[in-house]
């Protein structure tokens, strides 16, 4: 019988970086029962250094509104210079949050609220091996 965390590949090391410790903690808690290794930072700078330690992170959950001098659209443009292939959801309930993903097949975007099920769908999505050409073959057909 399989279990819930079983379904995810463990190897799946996801890095959140979000302000408040209620919802890190609830994105924490839900994506390590589904089998995801799960790495948290409260500031952008944290989520710097932990991302820098750990090169094999998967995927990258970003909320924009974050403490400490950098925001998460700064985080964003610093992540773009680094080269990386590693997709990033963007999580805010900030009006604009479309307009800062758009055009970059390295960010998707959900707008909070959003209910749990909705996060793991787009790892799923993002996390399967080919999600680049997924991507590129959605942005060519649109």
């Amino acid at each position: 019988m399989m279990t819930e965390q079983n379904q995810a590949n463990p190897n799946h090391k996801i890095l959140a970086i979000e302000d408040d410790p209620e919802v890190l903690a609830l994105y924490k808690s839900y994506l390590q029962r589904r089998g995801y290794e799960v790495l948290s930072a409260t500031g952008a700078t944290e989520g710097i250094s932990l991302l820098q330690r750990n090169p094999d992170t998967r995927l990258i959950l970003l909320d924009l509104n974050l403490p400490g001098g950098m925001s998460g659209e700064e985080w964003i443009a610093w992540f773009l210079t680094q080269e990386k292939k590693t997709p990033v959801v963007v999580a805010s309930g900030k009006g604009d949050i479309l307009t800062i993903t758009k055009g970059n097949n390295r960010t998707a975007a959900l707008t909070k609220p959003f209910h749990m099920e909705e996060l793991q769908e787009l790892i799923e999505v993002l996390l399967a091996d080919d999600w680049h050409d997924q991507v590129s073959q959605d942005t060519k057909t649109h």
